[in-house]
């Protein structure tokens, strides 16, 4: 697996095809990329994940919306 840092995963993104890519910020890995080779298996996968994300949100009581500004803060902090 390859690392690069944020601020390079666009044009890294853009120049792989199927190696996967560890994300790198302030020299920690921060998450993972995998480019999808098969649209119809992504587009299972996103489904599926936003069913999983609907019952998580729904049994911890907050809205995608409230998900998305505590992670929002979060980002902001460590800037």
């Amino acid at each position: 697996m390859k690392t690069v840092k944020l601020n390079e995963l666009e044009k890294e993104a853009l120049l792989t095809q199927k190696e996967p890519i560890a994300i790198e910020y302030n020299s920690k890995i921060i998450g993972y990329y995998k480019p999808v080779i098969d649209s119809q298996t992504a587009k299972k996968a996103k489904e599926e994940l936003d069913i999983i994300m609907e019952k998580v949100l729904k049994e911890i009581g907050l809205t995608e919306e409230e998900y998305v500004s505590m992670f929002m803060k979060i980002e902001e902090s460590c800037v």
